[in-house]
């Protein structure tokens, strides 16, 4: 065999391993980053829940507006109920953009929140938020709040989704 030829097949031979080399990387690479996109995703919403359930004030706020948006007193409320509700409509449309890393039915655990609360479906509908998130997640949201008013109403709830189907 000429030398030349030898040489060849060693440089082929050392161009595939480095090439399946930086595919493992690649590969390795975009499992840390979705294990990372999963953690911050997690640690937002412990943030926003323990923010919520540490002060008492902040809490009776979500929940009288996540009941009836028209029970917030004054503007200072009303402002106050939407940075919580923004920072929540944030987590779910990055909830439901990863939803199939995060193994959870994110479109399902939205609609269950939007039926549940007719506050937070009032907030969604009257509030600047429709114009602050990304198309695509706002013709979603559209369209579930569509679907719960059409069943039950602007100001109903389903109640379905308090009921447990756990048999005893």
């Amino acid at each position: 065999m000429d030398l030349v030829v030898i040489a060849q097949i060693v440089t082929s031979t050392a161009t595939l391993i480095v090439a399946l080399v930086l595919v493992y990387q690649l590969r390795q690479q975009r499992r840390d980053a979705e294990r990372d996109v999963i953690l911050s995703i997690n640690s937002q919403r412990l943030a926003l829940s323990t923010s919520l359930n540490s002060d008492k004030t902040l809490s009776e706020l979500q929940y009288r507006g996540n009941h009836n948006f028209e029970d917030l007193k004054d503007q200072d409320e009303r402002t106050r109920y939407y940075r919580q509700f923004a920072a929540e409509m944030n987590l779910h449309n990055i909830s439901i953009l990863y939803s199939d890393l995060i193994q959870l039915d994110a479109k399902n655990y939205l609609k269950n929140q939007l039926g549940l609360f007719p506050g937070i479906r009032k907030m969604y509908r009257e509030s600047m938020i429709r114009h602050q998130l990304p198309t695509n997640f706002v013709k979603i949201c559209d369209e579930i709040v569509k679907e719960i008013e059409l069943e039950v109403g602007e100001d109903g709830q389903i109640t379905d989704l308090t009921r447990s189907d756990i048999k005893k």
